[in-house]
């Protein structure tokens, strides 16, 4: 046992002899640097190396002296001076953000926006530039010449800006322009000269556009994929029209082709299309049938929805009638008599779906497609005015849709307790703020119209903006922005409420 004792007393010594000087040095060093490391990350926090680069580059040399100097086992005295000559330096370069981040404002938020856009990685050469013009004006404002400085500032305030844009171009735009360049080395544009054209039409309205609005980069980035597009088009009708001469095609084969593609889609939906006038006709018949089975797709959901909540409605009737046959006992108990209660109110509410649903037939029979397509969400009754067509960023009625509201009026008469929402959506285009605002003001439009019109309560009325937020289709192709910009009303029938509860009878309960 003596002997066991004796070796992890051994074993103890030589972790002490080994480990003890490293532990005792780390704790030394600690104490050391502490108040300049903290000295030091306060001055970071505050922007020195930016704000104040000179005495902040001052008291890092005397800090990272009297690190090497410690690291060299130096006399301590020289050390703990250099360690004080960085802390009073990394203390002086804080005190300076105070006013110099007052003066350089404007080229903070400026080399902001470009770290943000990644400047530094898209348009690094710009990026140096604008850091040295910044570093000059700083050092110049700690030798006190502030008319430098401001001068200095601005300089690099338009840098900074420069290298910001340059960066959001490269980022949504290079990939474009890679693309024109391979197309325009295979000289694409003998062969499809619009198309190559078109897309460099976009990219030119791409950094128009950045160049009007930076900040709002939805519009850049559709023109840009637009343009992405339309450059690989591009390669593409070339290949083909070198594949088709390698083929010896005539003008019969290539549009025999063409009406095939679209005979396997007609096939898949149960249509004999017909090409003898052109492809006009079987694209609108295809799209006319692709709409006619999204809305009753759309109606079908509705349906079952409601079919499920009959049933569960006509469950809990069911229930109720057992109930109350179970407890009839000469008269009606208490909780015989709840049950008829709330036997009744279910009925009711069944009764009201069934005017529901009725009534929702007949809103079907008052619109044309091209007009607006009515569905349900739940028990709500939707009328989508697909017909209304706003200027682009207006929110006038149009007499031409005057019509088309009255048939609203009509359809909105025949459900008398309903509360109306008037909801207003916009397409991707444009800024998120300006398509809300845009989308509000179109739904009150159509309010004040209806206002004027009928003689409906006003209160049962509400208008909501949604913007952009709630897309119903693509918003990176025409037709699809088009279906986005639309209005809704959305009419929601008042149902009895269902009795879960009833207050206790004389007898207690």
């Amino acid at each position: 046992m003596k002997t066991i004792h004796n070796k992890w007393i051994g074993i103890a010594l030589v972790i002490v002899t080994f480990l003890g000087p490293n532990l005792y040095g780390q704790g030394v060093r600690a104490s050391l640097f502490d108040e300049a490391d903290k000295s030091m990350l306060l001055a970071k926090s505050a922007q020195a190396e930016v704000l104040s680069p000179r005495t902040f580059n001052k008291a890092m040399d005397e800090y990272n002296a009297a690190k090497k100097e410690y690291d060299a086992g130096e006399e301590l005295s020289e050390i703990r001076e250099k360690i004080a000559n960085a802390t009073d330096k990394f203390q002086e370069a804080t005190e300076n953000t105070k006013v110099s981040a007052v003066m350089f404002s404007s080229v903070l938020s400026a080399r902001k926006d470009a770290i943000n856009a990644e400047a530094h990685l898209f348009v690094k050469e710009m990026w140096v530039n604008a850091e040295e013009e910044m570093k000059e004006a700083a050092e110049e404002l700690e030798k006190g010449d502030a008319d430098d400085a401001k001068e200095k500032a601005n300089e690099a305030t338009a840098l900074y800006r420069k290298a910001e844009l340059e960066s959001i171009k490269a980022n949504y735009l290079t990939n474009a322009k890679k693309l024109l360049q391979k197309a325009d080395d295979s000289k694409v544009d003998k062969v499809s000269p619009k198309t190559i054209a078109e897309a460099k039409g976009l990219v030119k309205g791409a950094e128009k556009e950045l160049l009007e609005n930076r900040y709002d980069t939805d519009d850049a980035r559709h023109l840009a994929k637009e343009a992405e597009y339309k450059a690989l088009l591009a390669m593409h009708i070339a290949k083909e029209e070198k594949s088709l001469d390698e083929r010896d095609f005539e003008t019969e084969d290539y549009l025999l082709m063409n009406y095939q593609t679209l005979t396997k889609i007609g096939e898949t939906l149960d249509m004999n299309l017909k090409f003898d006038q052109g492809t006009d006709r079987p694209v609108s018949e295809i799209t006319a049938r692709i709409e006619n089975d999204q809305l009753r797709i759309a109606n079908l959901e509705s349906s079952v929805y409601n079919e499920q909540i009959t049933n569960g409605n006509l469950k809990a009737l069911l229930g109720e009638q057992q109930k109350i046959i179970q407890t009839m006992e000469g008269k009606l108990s208490d909780e015989a008599l709840k049950g008829q209660k709330r036997q009744q109110a279910l009925q009711s509410r069944i009764d009201r779906m069934a005017e529901v649903s009725s009534k929702f037939e007949e809103v079907q029979q008052i619109f044309d497609q091209e007009e607006a397509l009515v569905f349900r969400q739940k028990n709500d009754v939707i009328i989508r005015m697909v017909g209304v067509n706003f200027d682009v960023g207006k929110s006038q009625i149009k007499q031409e849709d005057y019509a088309l509201l009255t048939k609203v009026q009509e359809a909105m008469n025949l459900f008398k307790d309903a509360s109306i929402s008037i909801e207003g959506h916009t397409d991707s285009q444009g800024g998120d703020e300006a398509n809300l605002k845009l989308s509000k003001e179109r739904a009150d439009a159509v309010l004040t119209y209806l206002n004027a019109n009928t003689t409906m309560d006003k209160a049962r009325f509400s208008t909501s903006g949604f913007g952009e937020s709630k897309p119903i289709a693509n918003n990176e192709t025409a037709a699809g922005r088009k279906l986005n910009r639309h209005i809704d009303v959305v009419i929601k029938p008042k149902l009895p409420e269902l009795l879960t509860r009833l207050p206790a009878t004389n007898s207690g309960e």
